[in-house]
C-alpha cells in the first residue's frame, strides 16, 4: 500500500501546476487536439497510409487535399502558405484551381463561388470537407469513424489503379504495394536506471443514495510507463468503493522485435511481475494476469497461438472496447477491476485473420488498434525454433506455468510442444502436449496428443482450408478419460469430440455479410450425445455495425435457445450502441437489453445517454452524462436513476501526464498517452557540418516529416523542435525527412530518416542535421574522326572518402547531365569503368570536385570519351 499512496501523491502534486496553469491559458482554437482524428485511408483492400491528419468540425470531416492528391496520385498541389491549389484531374484538360482566400474554385472549366466554412486552413495542407472533395475529385469518400479509416471508391479509373492494372497484366503475379522498407538505420534507445513517467489518470467523486442512505464515493486510478532499473516499467493502480484496500498491478520487462534478449537465448520478450499464461490448445485457456515471469522468442506481430489469437490490453477505468473479426461486431468488454480487457483464445480461419479493437473513452475519445493475420503463412521456417515459458501465481494462491515450442522441420512443416502445470477443478495437474501442422497447397493438416498427468490421454486430427468466400475447419478428438480446463471433470465425461466451423461473408445486394457457423458434438462415455450450433451474421456498412448471435443446444434430450443482438453506429457526431439478449426455447422472451446514444455538441461536449434493463428480474437504470475535453484534461458530470429509487451524481477528471525532455516542459492532454511512445524531433542547418546542433546552427522552423513513408502533420517551431505523440510501441517505426517541406531546396538531411521500436514512456530525442548542398552539371562528348559530339546514356559516378560511391547519374540523350544535392566535400567523378570496358571506350580523365560548405554550384563539368584504350 505505500507504493500506491506514493502514486497517488505524485500524481496529485503534478496535477496542481497544470490546472493553475490552465485556468491562465486562453480556451483553445478551434483545430485543438480535441476534434483531431487519424484516419487510414484504404482503397480497395490496399492500405495506401496507416495515419492521414484530419479534423472533425460541426459534424464534418475535413480532409487534407494535398496528401489526400498525392496518395491517390493526382495531379494537385497545394500552397497552404497562400491558400492555394492547382493542377488537374486526371487529363490536362480537366484543369483545377482552388484560391482560398479569393473564394474560388475552377474544377474542369467550371467557375464556382467557394464556400469558406468548408475549407480549413492549416499550416501543412488545406483541409476540405470530405463532401465537397467527393464533388470536385472522382472519388467516394466514406468515412468511417468507429475504424478511423476513409475508404476510397473511384467512380473514374485512378492513375494508381491503372499503373497496378500494368503491372498485373506485365508480371502476371500483381504488382507490390503498400510500404516499403526504405533502409534507414536503425536507433537505439538506452535503457535508464530510472526515468520521468507518463502518466495517464482518472480521479471522481460521487454523492449516491437509496431510501435513507446517502455516502459520498472517491476513485483513483492511474497507468504509469517509465524506465526503472533498466527496463520498461508499468505499473496500474486503483481505490475506489469496489477496490477500497487498492488495487496493484506492476510489470518490468523488455520486448525486442529483433530477438536481441538475453544473450544466446535470442528472446524478444522477457517480463517479470504481472503476466498472463497462454493457452494451450485442448488443456487451457489464456489465464488473467497474476504475479510470475514469462520469456519467449515467438514474433510479437503473429498469433499467440497456431489457430487462436488472444487479444489483451491496458483499459482505464470508465473505458471500453468493441472487438471487430473480419469486419464482423464479435465482442464488447467494459475496463474491469485490474484495468485491463481480454478477449481470450479468438478463433483463426483459413485466409485473411482481420481484428479490430475500438476503444471508446469516457469523455469521448476514440483510438482503433488493428491486427491482421494470414494463417497460412504461420508456419515456421525450416530450422527455427520458437519458443515461450511463463508462470504466475494469481489473486487466489493459485500456480499455473506453460512451456512451449514450435520447431520448423521441413519446409511447410512444423511441430510443436507443450509442459504446463495448472489447477484443474481445485486440483493441481500436470500436461504434456505434440502436435504436427503441415500446409500444402490450400489446406492445413493438423495432428495433435495429449496427456494429463493422471494418465488421461486426447488425440485430435484437423483440417483447415478455403472454398471460395468459406473458410473451413473440421477436427475430431478421442479422449479416454482426459479432463483439462476445455474437458472439465464430470461423471459423464466427453468421449469424442467434433467440430465444423465456416467463416466468410454472403453476398447481399450492395453489401457483403460476415457469417459464422460452429457445429459441435459430444459423444459422452454413457453414448449420450450433447449437441450446440452458433451462428452469427454480422453486417457492417456506413458506420452501421450489426451482429446476430444465435445458439441452440441440446443436452439430455432437452433443447435450448438463445440469442443476442448487437448494434453500433457513429457517424456525423452521433453514437448509438444497443445489446439486446433473448430466450426462444424452452420458454420464448426477452432478457435483458442495454441502449447508449452519445452526441458530440460544440466545442468538444459530448452528450452521453443510457438505458440498462433486465426482464427476469424487472428493473432498469438510466444514466447520463456531460464531458468535455478541454485540451489538457477532459472533465465529465454523470449521473444515474434506478426504478428502485436509487440515485447518485458524480464528477470525473482524466489528464494524461508526460515531459518534453529538450525544455523540460510538461505535456498535458485529454487523450491517453502511457501507453504508447513518443518522439522530440529537432531540425537545424549545420554550418560546421559536425552533426551536432552548437553555437552558430541555425534552428529550421516548419519541416515536415514521414511517418512509415506516410506524411505527418507534426511540423518544426522557431526552435527547430517538433513532437510526435502516441507512436506505436514495440514495433519497428521508420521516420523520415520530408525535404518538401523546406524552402531552400539545396538544404538536404544528412541522414534521411531513422528506424527505431517506440516504447511507452519513452520519448526518443532524434537530430536532423541540415546541410547545404551544391550541384554539378556538364556534358559528355565521343571523340571520334576529328569530330566531337556529344553522347548519352553514360551512367557517371562521384566518389567520396575511401572510393566509395555516393551518387550516380545517366546523361540525357543530348549528353547533359545534372548531379543536385552534393553535400560539401571532396569527391572525384569519373564515367563508370565498366561500362566504358563493355563499350570498348575510354575518357581522358576524371574531374576533382570540392563542394564547399555553403553549397557550391559547379558547370561545365564535361567529359570526352574516346574510342578503344588511351
Amino acid at each position: 500500500m505505500h507504493l500506491f499512496h506514493r502514486v497517488v501523491l505524485c500524481a496529485a502534486l503534478a496535477l496542481l501546476p497544470v490546472l493553475h496553469a490552465h485556468a491562465q491559458v486562453p480556451p483553445p482554437a478551434p483545430h485543438s487536439e480535441a476534434n483531431l482524428l487519424l484516419l487510414e485511408v484504404r482503397l480497395g483492400r490496399s492500405v495506401l497510409a496507416d495515419a492521414v491528419t484530419a479534423y472533425e468540425i460541426e459534424r464534418e470531416i475535413f480532409l487534407p487535399l494535398g496528401e489526400l492528391s498525392r496518395l491517390l496520385t493526382l495531379a494537385i498541389r497545394t500552397t497552404p502558405a497562400e491558400g492555394r491549389a492547382s493542377g488537374y484531374i486526371l487529363s490536362e484538360e480537366r484543369g483545377f484551381s482552388l484560391d482560398v482566400i479569393e473564394r474560388e474554385v475552377i474544377n474542369a472549366g467550371v467557375r464556382e463561388r467557394l464556400d469558406r466554412s468548408k475549407v480549413k486552413l492549416q499550416h501543412e495542407d488545406i483541409y476540405v470537407s470530405s463532401r465537397l472533395l467527393a464533388r470536385w475529385l472522382p472519388v467516394d469518400l466514406l468515412v468511417d469513424l468507429p475504424s478511423l479509416a476513409v475508404e476510397v471508391r473511384p467512380r473514374e479509373m485512378l492513375p494508381l489503379q491503372a499503373r497496378r492494372a500494368r503491372g498485373q497484366r506485365g508480371a502476371g503475379a500483381g504488382a507490390r504495394s503498400g510500404y516499403q522498407d526504405p533502409g534507414y538505420a536503425r536507433h537505439e534507445l538506452p535503457y535508464r536506471l530510472a526515468g520521468l513517467p507518463f502518466i495517464d489518470q482518472t480521479i471522481g467523486v460521487a454523492v449516491t443514495g437509496g431510501g435513507a442512505r446517502r455516502r459520498t464515493e472517491t476513485n483513483y486510478s492511474a497507468f504509469l510507463t517509465s524506465d526503472l532499473l533498466g527496463m520498461q516499467a508499468s505499473v496500474f493502480a486503483t481505490r475506489g468503493p469496489r477496490e477500497p484496500s487498492g488495487h496493484l498491478r506492476a510489470t518490468l520487462g523488455r520486448h525486442d522485435p529483433d530477438a536481441g534478449l538475453l544473450g544466446p537465448l535470442h528472446a524478444r520478450s522477457a517480463q517479470v511481475g504481472s503476466v498472463a499464461v497462454p493457452g494451450v490448445q485442448n488443456i487451457s485457456l489464456t489465464s488473467s494476469t497474476g504475479n510470475g515471469a514469462a520469456v519467449s522468442n515467438r514474433p510479437l506481430n503473429q498469433p499467440s497461438r497456431f489457430d487462436k489469437h488472444t487479444l489483451q490490453g491496458d483499459l482505464a477505468p470508465g473505458w471500453d472496447v468493441e472487438l471487430y473479426y473480419n469486419e464482423a461486431l464479435v465482442g464488447f468488454q467494459q475496463s474491469g477491476p485490474d484495468g485491463k480487457y481480454n478477449f481470450p483464445d479468438m478463433p483463426l480461419s483459413y485466409g485473411p485473420n482481420d481484428f479490430r479493437l475500438v476503444f471508446h473513452g469516457p469523455l469521448g475519445q476514440l483510438r482503433v488498434e488493428r491486427y491482421s493475420f494470414l494463417l497460412q503463412q504461420s508456419a515456421v521456417a525450416p530450422g527455427s525454433l520458437y519458443y515461450s515459458a511463463s508462470g504466475h501465481r494469481d489473486r487466489d494462491g493459485r500456480h499455473r506455468s506453460l512451456a512451449q515450442f514450435d520447431w520448423g522441420l521441413a519446409s511447410f512443416v512444423t511441430a510443436t510442444g507443450a509442459l504446463a502445470r495448472l489447477p484443474v477443478n481445485g486440483i493441481d495437474q500436470r500436461y504434456a502436449h505434440l502436435g504436427l501442422y503441415g500446409y500444402w497447397r490450400s489446406f492445413i493438416l493438423s495432428g495433435e496428443a495429449a496427456r494429463a498427468g493422471d494418465g488421461g490421454q486426447l488425440a485430435q486430427v484437423g483440417v483447415k482450408t478455403r472454398l471460395g468466400r468459406l473458410a473451413l475447419s473440421a477436427t475430431r478428438a478421442e479422449l479416454d478419460g482426459f479432463t483439462s480446463e476445455v474437458f472439465q471433470p464430470s461423471a459423464d465425461p466427453v468421449a469424442c469430440r467434433d467440430e465444423l466451423r465456416i467463416d466468410g461473408t454472403v453476398p447481399a445486394p450492395g453489401i457483403a455479410l460476415p457469417m459464422s457457423l460452429q457445429a459441435r458434438r459430444d459423444t459422452l462415455a454413457s453414448g449420450a450425445e450433447a449437441t450446440q450450433l452458433l451462428g452469427r451474421v454480422s453486417a457492417y456498412r456506413n458506420g452501421m455495425a450489426v451482429s446476430k448471435v444465435l445458439r441452440w443446444q441440446k443436452l439430455a434430450g432437452r433443447k435450448y435457445a438463445d440469442g443476442v443482438l448487437q448494434a453500433s453506429r457513429r457517424v456525423a457526431g452521433i453514437g448509438l450502441n444497443g445489446q439486446l439478449e433473448y430466450t426462444i426455447s424452452p420458454h420464448a422472451g426477452l432478457g435483458a437489453v442495454a441502449l447508449s446514444a452519445d452526441y458530440y455538441l460544440a466545442d468538444g461536449l459530448v452528450a452521453n445517454l443510457g438505458l440498462a434493463r433486465s426482464f427476469a428480474n424487472p428493473h432498469y437504470r438510466l444514466s447520463g452524462a456531460l464531458n468535455k475535453s478541454l485540451g489538457s484534461f477532459g472533465l465529465g458530470l454523470n449521473g444515474f436513476y434506478t426504478s428502485r429509487h436509487e440515485y447518485g451524481a458524480g464528477l470525473q477528471l482524466f489528464m494524461a501526464l508526460g515531459i518534453e525532455p529538450r525544455q523540460g516542459r510538461l505535456l498535458a492532454e485529454a487523450q491517453p498517452m502511457a501507453g504508447t511512445g513518443a518522439a522530440s524531433l529537432r531540425v537545424f542547418l549545420d554550418r560546421n557540418l559536425n552533426g551536432v546542433m552548437d553555437e552558430g546552427d541555425q534552428p529550421v522552423r516548419n519541416a515536415g516529416f514521414t511517418i512509415n513513408g506516410g506524411k505527418h502533420m507534426a511540423r518544426t517551431d522557431a526552435n527547430g523542435l517538433a513532437y510526435l505523440p502516441r507512436l506505436p510501441s514495440y514495433q519497428h517505426l521508420d521516420i523520415g525527412f520530408d525535404t518538401n517541406t523546406l524552402e531552400d531546396p539545396q538544404w538536404q538531411p544528412r541522414v534521411p530518416g531513422v528506424r527505431l521500436v517506440p516504447r511507452p514512456g519513452k520519448v526518443s530525442e532524434l537530430d536532423f542535421a541540415l546541410a547545404v548542398t551544391g550541384e554539378i552539371d556538364g556534358t559528355t562528348f565521343l571523340l571520334a574522326g576529328g569530330v566531337r559530339r556529344p553522347v548519352g546514356d553514360l551512367e557517371l559516378q562521384l566518389l567520396g572518402p575511401g572510393g566509395k560511391v555516393a551518387a550516380t547519374m545517366k546523361t540525357s540523350s543530348d549528353g547533359y547531365y545534372v548531379i543536385p544535392a552534393v553535400f560539401p566535400g571532396m569527391y572525384l567523378l569519373r564515367v563508370s569503368p565498366a561500362q566504358l570496358e563493355r563499350l570498348g571506350l575510354s575518357d581522358t580523365g576524371m574531374h576533382l570536385i570540392e563542394i564547399a560548405a555553403d553549397g557550391t554550384l559547379l558547370n561545365a563539368r564535361d567529359f570526352i570519351i574516346v574510342a578503344g584504350s588511351q
